[in-house]
């Protein structure tokens, strides 16, 4: 009898793994598959809580040797935003005629700036996965995202954002790579066509 109720027990546990892992890879799959670049973006902040929240999912992605060969800065100010967004449009004035336009940053009202170590080849391989936990994260909590090199870009190359650049203190040996949008959606893109044709197995 107790043999038998030692069974029934194992089985019960056995389920219930089954069900508890089917039902995790449902919701990390309906995320993935869910998530979209947003550039439309509501003026709601979002709170410290809940940034640190989702960048410590992001640095705790994969990365080569443990080495963490990256730097995060975020900047949620507004005012740091504009004056960001100020000094690269000075040097780059068609930046700015876009339509809509508000700031570099797809008008969002936070961006993660990340760094990477120039002196690690593999460095920028490791923000790329700190970079998907981050937006997958997000995306989790109901906050929108986008990806942008050509930000990143902006700053680098604008004479007068070098003291905004200089302000995000990145250590010695690292360099901005890219950043990313975050901020309560305001739009619902629909998914772009992916070719399934990229995928091959090799015999």
């Amino acid at each position: 009898m107790a043999a038998a109720m030692m069974l029934i027990a194992c089985n019960e546990n056995k389920t219930q793994q089954t069900v508890e892992a089917v039902d995790s890879a449902s919701v990390v799959t309906e995320v993935m598959m869910s998530r979209r670049s947003i550039r439309a973006y509501k003026d709601s902040t979002i709170s410290r809580e809940t940034l640190n929240d989702i960048l410590k999912c992001g640095i705790n992605a994969p990365n080569g040797k443990n080495l963490q060969s990256y730097e995060i800065r975020v900047i949620d100010s507004p005012a740091l935003i504009d004056s960001i967004t100020a000094a690269v449009v000075k040097d780059n004035p068609k930046i700015g005629e876009r339509e809509g336009f508000k700031n570099i940053f797809v008008n969002a009202p936070c961006v993660v700036c990340i760094a990477y170590d120039k002196n690690y080849d593999m460095a920028q391989i490791d923000c790329g996965l700190l970079g998907e936990n981050i937006i997958l994260s997000a995306w989790s909590r109901g906050i929108g995202s986008c990806c942008l090199g050509s930000s990143a870009r902006w700053i680098l190359d604008s004479p007068s954002a070098k003291p905004y650049l200089d302000r995000m203190a990145f250590s010695e040996g690292y360099e901005l790579l890219y950043c990313i949008a975050l901020g309560y959606p305001d739009e619902a893109p629909d998914a772009k066509p992916r070719r399934e044709d990229k995928i091959k197995f090799v015999e």
